[in-house]
């Protein structure tokens, strides 16, 4: 029987009391990084200015493991309180830096105290950050540049410089020694256990009851809890999911700017969970619910084995997942970034998940054919034929859900799909609609005219490189895309007369223009800057002076479908004919 130390009592004391003496706090590995923003600083900050001097303020409940000593000092890990005793101090670190009217011995037993004792500071974050907390944060030492290599960093500096710039323009030195005051006294309410079970059960029962917890924080204490309720010797697989967590919490800290998490959460449930949608609920949707039933429905019945043997299993898809979606997420793969650019993302996430995480090859073939699938239903059944976004999603997610590395039968499925949400003859007829330029965003309109692009670039000579991801995204108006009328929409008065002659009509009446003018025919790619400089420009100026020069293929070969020299309804129609062709071959050949 393990005899619990003297470290720490459990109970109340003020924080003054819980930092005095030789103690080191540590954040555990299995822990999320630093990951408070301006929204909680505020809040933080508020707390201690907005409290009366002479008012108890309670800082919540601290849940700490104790892990023996390393020389004189205890080692104390934070199993529930990490953000805040951080942030804390941080917070007291800027203050005792800005604080002046102060005695030196003083000041020195507050650092003593709170920030660093001898040569040990009193905190210690997750390693890969450990350094850069110590070294720029606490001691306050000059930036290089780049040298922030993780998302927990710059969270960090960023309280810093928060904190700072608050304390330094918002507070007088009176104030400053009074907040001082007011975080001595403040108190905690700690619990300090032996070992993980103890932990466990007390981080359970004291945070999903009312505590504000992330469902990827609810998982994880529910999957540790249900564990050593059921294990008769726990620590093992505690140690486990431990570890499993922190491989999940550093994943999702380099993609928690694109990606929620909860957003990840289901997808894994859909993933490789079992789940059925009904007239009342689809429930994926409530898969927090449907878990903890799963489990409890486990537990109830006694299946002890079996329970074990899913906690173990969801939380090794649950890493899994995360770490597929951080590599898909910042991949450079050519047929993800098609994906991405045209949306819908949410429908194909599960998909891609276990596709990826399927194909165990170094060049990810069978995971590239299943994105170029993917990219086909996406620009046929959303973009051309203008599917709502929920469109084909039941499909999808059962295709994921169903798939266990039979790439053959998931290629097979995805092209029935595919067919069966759009067919060729509407996709086809949807293209060479009069009025393409009108029944398209720009974004869609765009992807085509891109992909034809390098579509000429790779199939006619001399062959160039292909316009990358980054071009088509930018911002920058000298590169942004747009798309022109090769015809103009507005041709200028004085010019009406060169124009119609050019076509071979005596005016561009109301026929002319429903059959022509916005008929992807009569469509050309144009960075911004240069459509804006051509105005409305007629096809002859547009011709020399642009067109054979231009640096896209588009635009040289327009040249091409010239009817003797002029740009006629039949240089449409034949350049339209070309672009149908190439839309069959690209989104129909497969």
């Amino acid at each position: 029987m393990r005899v619990r130390g003297v470290v720490m009592e459990n109970g109340q004391k003020t924080l003054n009391d819980l930092f005095d003496g030789k103690k080191i706090f540590k954040v555990p590995e299995y822990q999320r990084a630093y990951a408070w923003g301006d929204k909680q600083l505020s809040d933080f900050i508020d707390d201690f200015k907005n409290q009366k001097l002479n008012k108890d303020y309670f800082f919540g409940t601290i849940l700490f493991q104790e892990t023996g000593k390393r020389g004189a000092y205890d080692i104390i890990e934070i199993v529930d309180g990490q953000q805040r005793i951080t942030t804390l101090i941080i917070f007291l670190n800027s203050l005792l830096s800005l604080l002046t009217d102060c005695d030196k011995d003083t000041k020195e037993l507050y650092l003593e105290t709170y920030i660093k004792y001898k040569t040990a500071y009193k905190l210690e974050v997750l390693s890969e950050d450990n350094e850069f907390f110590s070294t720029y944060i606490l001691e306050n030492n000059d930036l290089p540049p780049d040298i922030i290599s993780t998302p927990a960093q710059k969270k960090l500096l960023s309280a810093k410089k928060y904190f700072d710039a608050i304390l330094e323009s918002e507070f007088t030195q009176t104030q400053l020694k009074e907040i001082l005051q007011k975080v001595e006294n403040t108190k905690v309410l700690t619990y300090s256990v032996q070992d993980k079970s103890e932990a466990t059960l007390i981080f359970e029962t004291t945070n999903d009851r009312g505590k504000q917890l992330t469902n990827l924080e609810k998982t994880k204490s529910f999957m540790m809890y249900k564990t050593y309720i059921v294990s008769d010797e726990p620590e093992a697989l505690l140690s486990n999911i431990q570890s499993r967590f922190s491989e999940i919490y550093k994943a999702y800290s380099n993609i928690d700017d694109v990606i929620d998490e909860n957003a990840i959460l289901q997808y894994n449930f859909i993933a490789y969970e079992e789940w059925k949608v009904t007239q009342q609920r689809k429930e994926y949707q409530i898969y927090m619910e449907m878990m903890k039933d799963k489990v409890n429905e486990l537990i109830k019945n006694d299946k002890k084995n079996e329970t074990l043997k899913y906690l173990d299993g969801y939380t090794k898809n649950l890493r899994e997942t995360f770490s597929v979606m951080e590599n898909i997420l910042k991949s450079d793969l050519e047929e993800i970034m098609d994906i991405q650019v045209l949306g819908n993302m949410a429908n194909f996430y599960p998909l891609l998940i276990k596709a990826y995480r399927f194909d165990g090859s170094e060049h990810k073939l069978k995971f590239k054919k299943v994105c170029r699938l993917i990219e086909i239903f996406s620009f046929r059944v959303y973009s051309i034929l203008g599917g709502m976004a929920n469109k084909g999603q039941s499909r999808l997610y059962t295709l994921a859900k169903e798939f266990n590395g039979d790439y053959d039968q998931l290629f097979s499925d995805l092209k029935i799909a595919i067919k069966d949400f759009s067919s060729d003859k509407d996709f086809v007829e949807a293209l060479g609609d009069s009025e393409f330029f009108l029944n398209y965003s720009s974004t869609i309109r765009n992807y085509f005219f891109w992909k034809y692009e390098n579509y000429l670039r790779d199939s006619e000579q001399p062959v160039a490189a292909p316009i990358p991801h980054s071009v088509f995204r930018t911002q920058n108006k000298r590169y942004k895309f747009s798309i022109e009328h090769i015809l103009p929409q507005n041709p200028k008065e004085d010019d009406l007369k060169i124009i119609t002659s050019k076509l071979k009509h005596e005016k561009i009446n109301e026929s002319f223009v429903e059959t022509y003018l916005h008929s992807i025919g009569n469509l050309t790619i144009d960075p911004i800057s240069a459509n804006a400089s051509k105005g409305n420009a007629d096809i002859k100026v547009k011709n020399t002076a642009y067109f054979k020069k231009a640096p896209f293929k588009t635009q040289n070969e327009l040249e091409g479908f010239l009817d003797n020299g002029k740009w006629t309804h039949k240089a449409i129609k034949a350049r339209k004919e070309k672009l149908i062709s190439f839309a069959k071959q690209t989104w129909c050949n497969y």
